[in-house]
């Protein structure tokens, strides 16, 4: 009977080996992994500022209107800062509308601030619909410069006299990978 004991003693101790073995193995395989591409991976900065001197919230000044109607608006620019070391994508993500005014909102990309004038359909146009649905596809700007969009906000057709209305702009952004 003790020869037998001996045996599955033995037996276990060779198991608990080979799974240790096992274990040293993977896990010298996982860090000495190599991509196989060649590739450089490169760490930056990605920074996205609005507004003048880099301020990441604001209120935009002169994006209002008051004592106006159904059809009025005001088209105000707003630059749009790559404060970082690394070409950022950024977009404009949601505008959360708080208030009883119906807004139409139009988002522009145009050269400079000067070219977002008062009135007018200027720029390249990102979006034009309701505020509250607001958004606009990735636009990547290099390191170090400032893309200007040009906003528009809009009264719509059956607003009621006498309301208000705020809306609140969320802007995100990612590093864009080099090719």
């Amino acid at each position: 009977m003790k020869a037998q004991y001996k045996w599955a003693l033995a037996a276990a101790a060779v198991l608990l080996v080979g799974f240790v073995s096992l274990q040293q193995t993977g896990a010298l395989w996982r860090s000495d992994a190599n991509n196989g591409g060649g590739g450089t991976i490169t760490a930056g900065t990605l920074d996205i500022s609005a507004g003048q001197d880099g301020v990441k919230e604001f209120t935009l000044d002169g994006l209002t209107l008051d004592d106006a109607d159904a059809g009025d608006s005001v088209q105000k620019p707003l630059p749009v800062i790559n404060s970082g070391n690394v070409t950022m994508g950024y977009k404009l993500n949601s505008v959360a509308v708080n208030g009883d005014v119906p807004l139409l909102l139009r988002v522009a990309v145009v050269p400079d601030q000067a070219a977002c004038t008062p009135t007018g359909d200027v720029g390249q146009q990102l979006y034009s619909g309701p505020a509250a649905t607001g958004f606009t596809n990735p636009q990547n700007v290099p390191a170090g410069a400032t893309q200007v969009l040009c906003l528009r906000m809009t009264i719509a057709s059956g607003a009621e006299q006498a309301k208000e209305a705020t809306a609140a702009f969320t802007f995100g952004a990612e590093s864009v990978a080099r090719t």
